[in-house]
């Protein structure tokens, strides 16, 4: 095995990789403050735990642990189901967060990406450490989670930085100081180096991070495919992966669906559906996202869904701004004499209301009072449950959902 010192300048290229702290765990925490500083487990609907919170993981809790198991270990486990359309809509802030400091953001998983920093040093008056503290500091004022950073030359080496200290560490490799960060690291801790590949590593006598990097670009191409060339190459402080703005659209939306007692009332169907986009845009406010891209179903009593999709001029979270189009969209799809028994609203490719901007064609004034309406509305939701208020027409679902409903609930029909 031939080795050869590695030699690189301290910033050809600056990459950061931000990596969410227990996501899952730490959204839930930031949203129920009664839930911080105590062993929180994600996973009650599955049986298994699919996150857990630091102050589990002290307790000995891991990831892929049957429930029984961990309130055996942990009594006083605090065990509850998954919700990831509130942790989507995390993911979608902590993005934008990112967003502000670079354009080029690359949305690697729902709680990790990269970001290009190359030359931005000079646009904030800030070192690169420092550039990264202010997105820590950001995401943590903004969300409440922490996240881990690493900043270096390649993505393989920020993935490798942002692992160095956790939680709510930063850790910087600058190309200089490659090969101190690389000495002690396993081969397996690796970003792309997996069981099998270690195996065969250790037949060639290469254990770590460092040794690895060290062999000579001819043994690399002689005892290696492709992929760990490319890893030899970013492990050396040059970028073969750049970072991929295109942002991802599968996890960013909101859905809101109702199954009722089958009716063909077509005031009864439009109630259920109205119900439906309140509930779905409340939560879009109360995470702080918008959309213009809507869609709207009803299912009948044999299974078949009839959909329409509404396309928006500008993003909205408010429901008086889609009224019109919701119901413009329900005469397109719903037939009479049919029995239908669910409705639903789904709002996709979600973003965050600080990019939201008024069209030059809105009425300002009524745009405020909107804002200051639901503003109001969210409030009195917030305090007392989403079903304080409603608007007027949910009269309109059959008695025996009405009587669901807590009794004396307010009603309104504003007009703006």
């Amino acid at each position: 095995m031939n080795e050869r010192p590695i030699m690189i300048h301290d910033w050809i290229n600056a990459i950061l990789h931000v990596d969410a702290d227990a996501f899952f765990a730490s959204v839930e925490q930031a949203v129920n403050p009664s839930l911080k500083g105590k062993p929180v487990v994600v996973g009650k609907e599955r049986g298994i735990a699919t996150a857990v919170s630091y102050e589990a993981k002290e307790k000995g809790i891991k990831r892929g642990m049957m429930l029984w198991q961990i309130k055996k270990l942990c009594p006083d486990a605090i065990i509850i189901p998954s919700d990831y359309e509130k942790y989507s809509l995390f993911s979608v802030r902590m993005f934008e967060i990112l967003r502000r400091f670079s354009p080029q953001v690359e949305e690697y998983s729902i709680d990790e990406a990269f970001v290009d920093l190359t030359g931005l040093r000079r646009v904030y008056h800030s070192s690169y450490e420092e550039i990264g503290m202010k997105i820590k500091e950001t995401i943590k004022r903004e969300l409440g989670i922490t996240v881990s950073i690493g900043i270096s030359l390649t993505k393989v080496l920020s993935k490798v930085a942002s692992k160095n200290k956790k939680p709510d560490g930063l850790t910087v490799i600058p190309g200089r100081k490659i090969h101190i960060y690389l000495k002690e690291l396993p081969l397996e801790k690796v970003w792309g180096i997996g069981a099998n590949t270690v195996a065969y590593c250790e037949k060639l006598g290469i254990k770590t991070a460092l040794q690895f990097a060290r062999c000579s670009e001819e043994f690399i191409k002689r005892h290696f495919s492709k992929p760990f060339y490319e890893i030899w190459h970013e492990l050396n402080g040059r970028m073969i992966y750049s970072v991929n703005p295109e942002p991802k659209r599968d996890y960013k939306s909101i859905s809101k669906v109702k199954t009722f007692t089958p009716t063909e009332k077509k005031e009864a169907v439009y109630a259920h559906l109205i119900e439906n986009l309140e509930n779905a845009c409340f939560k879009a406010r109360r995470y702080g996202v918008c959309t213009k891209r809507v869609i709207v179903f009803i299912k009948t009593q044999d299974y078949t869904d009839r959909a329409c999709e509404i396309k928006l001029s500008q993003y909205t979270n408010y429901p008086e701004d889609l009224f019109p189009f919701i119901k413009e969209a329900f005469e397109r799809i719903y037939k009479e004499g049919i029995i239908y028994r669910q409705t639903g609203v789904i709002l996709l490719e979600l973003v965050s209301m600080r990019i939201k901007q008024r069209s030059l064609f809105e009425n300002p004034v009524r745009a405020e009072k909107i804002e200051k309406l639901y503003s109001a509305f969210d409030e009195l939701k917030i305090k007392f449950g989403r079903d304080i208020i409603m608007h007027a027409a949910t009269l309109n679902k059959n008695e025996k959902e009405i009587r669901k409903q807590a009794l004396g609930i307010p009603l309104w029909n504003v007009k703006v």
